[in-house]
């Protein structure tokens, strides 16, 4: 965001010594028109105190103060002017993450997005398994789901438990509607593989017939 303002990055989680000891950090060191910013970046809603810190680090540092935020109210902004403190508001879509934040929420997209289209490795399923899942796939709740299989809802809890141990459903937590979808989209699967296995074998016995192998 800063780089598209026409600001050049020049160190990040800048150390401020005194005496041969750290006594402040600062987030960015930017540079812009040939003034130098420090600049502390907030992920949520700026208040007094980031203005105070954002202050007295550039002043340690001899540098402009500037501080990113996600928002600010009208006390922060009048009391930023007051000291001198640029404030940069970013936009409510940016997402300032841990990286396993991030990975954590891109596992899931990954998962929703497999379970929505059928996007499943190819699994060899028992009869149990499949008549499990045709179950779900067919009822409207999870008391239905159980009914159909003449298990009590414990039952086919565990069941379900134990299919999740051996991969066979999503590790996290599922409402019976995603549950419902996911089954139907390993079945889909499931039969498309089971079609072109049987095609597969076919063709081997058409060659066989024909002296082709």
């Amino acid at each position: 965001m800063l780089e598209s303002k026409g600001f050049t990055i020049v160190a990040t989680n800048y150390k401020i010594n005194s005496k041969g000891e750290s006594i402040a950090e600062i987030d960015i060191v930017a540079e812009k028109d040939g003034e130098r910013y420090a600049v502390e970046v907030k992920s949520g809603k700026a208040n007094l105190t980031s203005i105070r810190q954002a202050y007295a680090n550039a002043k340690l540092a001899g540098y402009k103060p500037l501080l990113i935020c996600k928002k600010s109210d009208e006390a922060t902004k009048e009391a930023a002017k007051k000291l001198g403190v640029e404030i940069m508001e970013f936009s409510e879509y940016h997402l300032l993450l841990e990286p396993e934040e991030l990975e954590s929420i891109v596992k899931k997209c990954m998962e929703e997005v497999m379970e929505e289209y059928g996007f499943i490795p190819s699994l060899y399923l028992n009869e149990r398994v499949l008549t499990i899942m045709r179950a779900i796939a067919e009822a409207k709740d999870f008391k239905q789901a159980a009914k159909i299989l003449k298990i009590k809802e414990e039952k086919l809890g565990n069941e379900i438990a134990k299919l999740t141990k051996k991969g066979l459903f999503p590790s996290r937590s599922l409402s019976f509607r995603d549950l419902k979808k996911y089954c139907i989209a390993v079945l889909a699967r499931n039969e498309i593989i089971m079609k072109l296995e049987k095609i597969e074998k076919d063709i081997q016995e058409i060659k066989k017939k024909l002296g082709l192998i």
